[in-house]
């Protein structure tokens, strides 16, 4: 019995242990993350990774956590709204005062990045504020 009591709580601690680290995930890589979006990005780093919705044909959706090192910088916001105010560019908005979001889709006009060459029906969001360190990542597959 005290073997099993032993067996179960180190299973119970595994199990918390590695729950609480992020999984894996391909924009752990900030160089994938720039490429999507054709510019710098202030460093950053998963807090978590949350998986949505699979099905048996490869299609879901999944949100990434991240904080960025600092609240981003001027010189970033500035790009970030260069980009917004660009009409060529449809891809960068300005929801209100702070905050900002990124928004790409297959067949939506731009280029596609890298990660996405092979992949017919795809979309990304990075949703952040000048304001603060927190952001997320929205991506999936349909």
């Amino acid at each position: 019995m005290k073997k099993f009591i032993i067996a179960c709580c180190i299973g119970i601690a595994l199990y918390v242990g590695c729950s609480l680290l992020p999984d894996s995930t391909e924009f752990d890589d900030k160089a994938t993350l720039e490429d999507v979006m054709e510019m710098s990005l202030p460093n950053y780093k998963v807090k978590r990774y949350v998986a949505g919705i699979a099905d048996l044909h490869g299609d879901f959706d999944d949100s990434i956590y991240i904080e960025f090192d600092n609240i981003p910088s001027k010189a970033f916001i500035d790009s970030v709204n260069h980009k917004v105010n660009a009409a060529e560019n449809k891809r960068w908005s300005k929801q209100d005062e702070h905050r900002y979001s990124f928004e790409a889709r297959y067949e939506d006009g731009g280029r596609t990045p890298k990660c996405r060459e092979k992949a017919n029906c795809w979309y990304i969001i990075l949703e952040f504020s000048d304001n603060s360190k927190e952001a997320i990542i929205n991506y999936g597959y349909w």
